[in-house]
């Protein structure tokens, strides 16, 4: 196929009926995210621990729900929620549209619990950073019974105020516990590191640091940066060999990354986990294409070569034509004659 035949097709290419909307602004998407997601659930049951983290499609042109994210390494493009388990396997995706007209609730609040509510009151643990984390979160989470982790900010309405105004030396570790089981500490490292869990007790465990120092960190705080790194995990893997162009559609663009990238992703995983067979996600790639590939059926056409050269028929024995054989008989009469007369 030519390439100006592939863009023509990929100029083609919807997800949704114009005619007919029914999703607001993300309607030219959210059927097929509705779809694959819907899949991604059906074949997968999460285990315990489960994160929550936003990433980003890289988008450049003006859209009302393009985001700026200063710690992302595509600064511009359209902000996307995921909810990951464990071996980078992304259970939910939801897109981020813009601030909404009328805001009933907190937007991060409504976030994890949009994309927690399958999997609320299984007892399972929520890590998340410090956008989404707050004692409100916490005591909602609680009657869903349901764990949360997360770092938080000093200035988040009920946060406890003898944790915040503590002053630490480096190492030093406060904590207070609520009659709700929620514990919120301060541990002064470089700086001092706000957390929040439902999990946890001020319980402290030794680490040696690469510089060969042993030092006292916060258990909670050690299952924090565990658990956190499987969205990290599964970013990094969608990145290598990305479909992902410009000048594209931004519809396609997300279409795309959740087809081509994270759907992949999903599908290795699960490979992983039942074949336990460590291949790397490009070698993968090259076995769901090389299936894909069009193979001909008919003989290609051969080609008539520029080079000429003698070809040796071999010892073929055929009669003579009978111009030939009289000519040959009348030379050998002539040799036989000669030869009687002793002129040979």
């Amino acid at each position: 196929m030519s390439r100006n035949r592939f863009e023509l097709i990929l100029s083609m290419f919807h997800c949704s009926n114009n005619e007919k909307p029914e999703h607001g602004r993300l309607d030219k998407i959210q059927k097929l995210v509705d779809l694959l997601v819907f899949n991604f659930q059906k074949w997968y049951i999460p285990e315990e621990v489960l994160c929550i983290d936003e990433s980003v499609v890289p988008f450049i042109e003006r859209r009302i729900f393009r985001q700026y994210l200063k710690n992302k390494t595509h600064r511009y493009g359209i902000k996307i929620f995921k909810l990951c388990a464990k071996d980078f396997y992304t259970l939910q995706y939801n897109i981020y549209a813009g601030k909404e007209a009328i805001r009933e609730t907190n937007v991060s609040h409504k976030i994890v619990l949009k994309l927690l509510k399958p999997y609320l009151n299984f007892g399972r643990c929520l890590f998340i950073d410090n956008w989404y984390s707050s004692v409100e979160l916490a005591e909602k989470l609680n009657c869903e019974n349901t764990h949360v982790v997360g770092t938080l900010r000093a200035n988040r309405r009920g946060n406890p105020r003898d944790v915040i105004s503590k002053k630490l030396k480096k190492g030093e570790l406060f904590a207070q516990q609520s009659n709700s089981n929620i514990v919120v500490m301060k541990w002064r490292d470089k700086r001092d590191i706000y957390l929040i869990t439902t999990k946890h007790t001020d319980e402290t465990i030794e680490i040696r640091r690469r510089t060969g120092d042993i030092i006292k960190k916060p258990l909670a705080v050690e299952d924090y940066n565990v658990g956190k790194s499987f969205i990290d995990r599964s970013d990094q893997m969608s990145s290598y060999s990305s479909p992902l162009k410009r000048s594209i559609k931004w519809y396609r663009k997300v279409a795309f990354d959740i087809l081509l990238s994270t759907s992949v992703v999903n599908a290795l995983s699960l490979y992983k986990s039942v074949t336990m067979n460590n291949i790397t996600i490009t070698r993968f790639k090259e076995e769901i294409i090389k299936p894909l590939l069009f193979k001909p059926t008919v003989p290609a056409l051969p080609v008539t070569p520029t080079s000429h050269k003698l070809i040796s028929c071999g010892n073929l024995k055929k009669r003579m034509c009978q111009k030939c054989y009289s000519r040959c008989h009348l030379n050998l009469e002539g040799k036989w004659h000669k030869i009687k007369q002793g002129k040979y």
